[in-house]
């Protein structure tokens, strides 16, 4: 029995579960098992904390460390251009944000912050502000942000109430009290602030069910509830303009309601959510099978994000990975678990079948897209 982070329901059996190890959102594998509740309340699904959370997000957490120009495509047009994920989170920002003259903005869980690095370098007159938990990204900072503008560890007491606009990033999904989140960010907004957040959308990306440091798993309704009970009101809720995500744009509200009630389409949201835990129950089947045909023999991952590293995760030591493929420039001769990161065209001919870890939405149009991943003799296993 657990209780709903956003509700407070009680949520009996997991609906799904899966035994060590977990993978992160960083490509890390943790030595715990994987368990996913749904709300049938209030359309909310959430997992276990992790160990030691507070150290993990301090010293272990590095996300888009890896490299000074480390990033993550967001799409590849038809001719082969690029679209990085901050280049578009900034100008979506920008857009949604629709901030005044001279705005002071936070970014609340910045990391390197190169999403607002990049919307202060189109808005020249916007006031930066960044606060992690975590020392490790104040050199990428430095040269933008003012130091008086710099928090880690914990905000300054005189940043409370001054905030035209607070941002978040793919943060609250990591937090173990979403709503009492909500709460601080209220407290550090001027009266009738904005507050955009962006979390996952497990219903345009299925993997973010089972990444292990995504505690929490919002639905539109379980993101309306919290919002709410934070003392904000709904603006926006967009799941359109970043596939795979929500945006949500909330207005500071006069107080905090007492308790929120549920949405209508909280059930529906409950079902939906149902119906990708056991798509992953199945994915894990899929992979015992593979596993038993292709024991010790040769294969490649195709995909270094998530969908390829739970893979990994799961074959890893049963199967020979020679490689895995991916076509974002910025992994070019990096490895991942110790295996190559190879372009998709440098398939090694060796490999007798190919593990497709992606997005499975989109997976069959994207190997569909490259001939050569349709060789004579070599077989696909998809998710």
């Amino acid at each position: 029995m657990t209780t709903c982070r956003v509700c407070g329901t009680h949520i009996g059996a997991p609906s799904y579960e899966a035994p060590a190890p977990a993978l992160t959102s960083g490509t890390t594998l943790l030595d715990v098992p994987t368990r996913v509740f749904v709300c049938g309340t209030c359309g909310h699904a959430q997992s276990d904390d992790i160990p030691d959370i507070q150290a993990f997000y301090d010293t272990e957490y590095r996300i888009s460390l890896s490299s000074e120009n480390h990033d993550q495509i967001f799409s590849v047009a038809a001719d082969g251009t690029i679209t990085y994920r901050t280049d578009h989170q900034a100008a979506l920002s920008l857009r949604l944000l629709d901030l005044p003259e001279g705005a002071s903005i936070l970014d609340y869980g910045a990391a390197k912050a190169d999403t607002l690095r990049k919307m202060t370098a189109a808005r020249k007159d916007l006031r930066p502000h960044v606060f992690e938990v975590s020392s490790d990204y104040a050199p990428a900072w430095q040269g933008w942000v003012p130091e008086a503008a710099q928090a880690t560890y914990s905000v300054p007491e005189a940043w409370q109430g001054t905030f035209d606009a607070v941002m978040s990033h793919f943060v609250i999904e990591h937090v173990a009290d979403p709503v009492g989140f909500l709460r601080t960010v209220r407290d550090l907004m001027r009266p009738g602030g904005i507050f955009l957040f962006s979390v996952p959308d497990v219903a345009g990306n299925p993997g973010d069910m089972a990444v292990a440091d995504h505690l929490n798993h919002f639905s539109a309704a379980s993101i309306e509830h919290a919002v709410a009970s934070a003392g904000f009101d709904v603006q926006t809720v967009d799941s359109t303009s970043f596939p795979g995500a929500f945006f949500v744009v909330a207005r500071r509200a006069e107080a905090p309601i007492e308790k929120a009630a549920p949405s209508a389409d909280a059930a529906d949201a409950a079902k939906r959510a149902r119906d990708i835990c056991a798509f992953w129950n199945q994915a894990a089947e899929t992979l015992k099978d593979g596993v038993e045909r292709y024991g010790k023999r040769k294969v490649a991952i195709y995909g270094a994000g998530f969908y390829g590293s739970w893979i990994y995760g799961r074959i890893g030591e049963a199967v020979d990975v020679v490689a895995f493929l991916d076509r974002n420039e910025n992994m070019k001769g990096a490895t991942l678990f110790g295996v190559p990161v190879l372009p998709p065209e440098e398939l090694p001919q060796e490999a007798e079948a190919l593990f497709i870890g992606l997005n499975p939405l989109k997976a069959r149009a994207a190997i569909a897209a490259q001939p050569w991943l349709k060789r004579t003799g070599l077989d696909h296993v998809w998710l």
